[in-house]
């Protein structure tokens, strides 16, 4: 087994209505998205699948659990989104697009093989689900063993044990439910703040030093059934840096959740996300600036999820400017909506902002008919709490059913 232990400061920060983990995707490096090539030649000749192969496809939707590690700390609760498999016409190979949920939205797929009498799928580990050419690292599927101990005061102490026994993560195919579920995983996620904290299953780790980013335990996958139109649920704006010159580096992080209002699961190659900044302006990604660094050919005000390109991750979006100056991009905040298109059809969901500036005035300048509705506060494990103590979020509801947030310290 080989080991890694690291020491950080958790501040994680969840907002919802209840303490279930939000982030699903990585801020924080870029993963290679279906939209940039058909193959990419990652380390060692090990092909990365990024065009659906032929053959039937059904999709699924996620059950089980996760968790998931970055800079901001340690998250753990319930595998939201779908996965895609297709079963190839030689009735032996199978592929799987996105097999951990953290990752949905890459676009790339494994391959496995069913058993000779269909029981069984077996996806060999080692496998690329992510894989950056400009940066030279990658995800890939492990197996392993975490634990974790809150240490107070926000801190946490992380083992993760890969195990180099197991090569071949096992999922059982029960033909009569038509699930698909991962065997010889275990875990438990209910506790939202653990002292000790274990679980093993499926793993992602980065292949440039070793580092967990995901596991997996619990898994099982429904048959999803036809994809309909629906309203998809409110994003997260989480964080806005300004670089504070024209260098590019201003940033935007929010987080989406893969599923509509009702909490079902929405097909994320339907899905796209628009910019807002102060009064519900549109934002656009103008072609001069960004069209020739991120593969696009026009001006872009819909992103499609998962999109991958210099300066677009699966949860951030840089910008070749800063707010600062005498033609800031806002001056109050920023926000994101979601798209979501189905046979012609789209939805949308609220926009929704991210507080950078102070704005007293901010319900008055929407109209007498726009006042709060709401206002409550989460501390950075994501729970919802009384008043704001230490670092807070406060996240304001309108009666227009838009939403705003801002970091609170007290």
């Amino acid at each position: 087994m080989k080991k890694l232990s690291l020491l950080f400061l958790s501040v994680a920060i969840a907002l919802g209505a209840s303490a279930t983990v939000k982030l699903q995707g990585n801020a924080f490096r870029p993963l290679t998205s279906a939209s940039q090539a058909a193959t990419v030649k990652a380390p060692e000749g090990v092909e990365i699948i990024t065009e659906q192969p032929e053959g039937e496809v059904v999709n699924y939707t996620r059950g089980g659990e996760f968790m998931y590690v970055s800079i901001y700390g340690l998250t753990a609760g319930e595998q939201q989104g779908r996965v895609k498999v297709v079963y190839a016409e030689d009735g032996k190979t199978v592929y799987i697009q996105d097999p951990l949920c953290y990752a949905e939205g890459t676009g790339v797929w494994v391959y496995g093989q069913l058993s000779d009498d269909g029981s069984t799928i077996s996806v060999p580990l080692g496998q690329y689900v992510a894989y950056n050419e400009e940066y030279n690292y990658g995800l890939v599927l492990s197996w392993g063993t975490t634990m974790a101990i809150d240490l107070g005061d926000d801190l946490y102490w992380l083992d993760f044990y890969t195990d180099e026994s197991v090569t071949e993560a096992i999922y059982a195919v029960d033909s009569t439910a038509g699930t698909i579920t991962l065997l010889g995983a275990e875990g438990d996620a209910s506790a939202p703040e653990p002292s000790r904290y274990e679980a093993t299953g499926l793993a992602g780790i980065w292949d440039d030093d070793g580092s967990i980013a995901t596991l997996e335990w619990g898994s099982t996958w429904t048959p999803m059934g036809e994809i309909k139109p629906a309203v998809p649920a409110n994003p997260e704006a989480t964080e806005f840096f300004d670089c504070g010159d024209d260098s590019g580096f201003t940033r935007f992080d929010f987080n989406i959740n893969l599923v509509d209002v009702e909490g079902n699961p929405l097909e994320a190659d339907c899905l796209t996300y628009s910019i807002f900044t102060d009064e519900n302006k549109l934002f656009t990604f103008d072609y001069d600036t960004y069209g020739a660094r991120n593969g696009f050919e026009t001006d872009m005000t819909e992103i499609p999820y998962g999109y991958s390109g210099y300066d677009f991750y699966l949860r951030r979006v840089y910008f070749y400017r800063t707010n600062t100056g005498d033609n800031p991009m806002f001056t109050w905040r920023i926000g994101i909506q979601l798209n979501y298109t189905i046979d012609g059809v789209t939805n949308k969901s609220d926009i929704v902002y991210l507080e950078v500036y102070p704005h007293d005035t901010a319900v008055n300048e929407f109209g007498a008919d726009k006042s709060v509705s709401s206002v409550r506060y989460y501390n950075v494990a994501g729970q919802e709490v009384a008043q704001p103590s230490g670092l807070t979020i406060q996240v304001t509801t309108y009666s227009d059913g838009t939403t705003s947030t801002a970091k609170v310290i007290k």
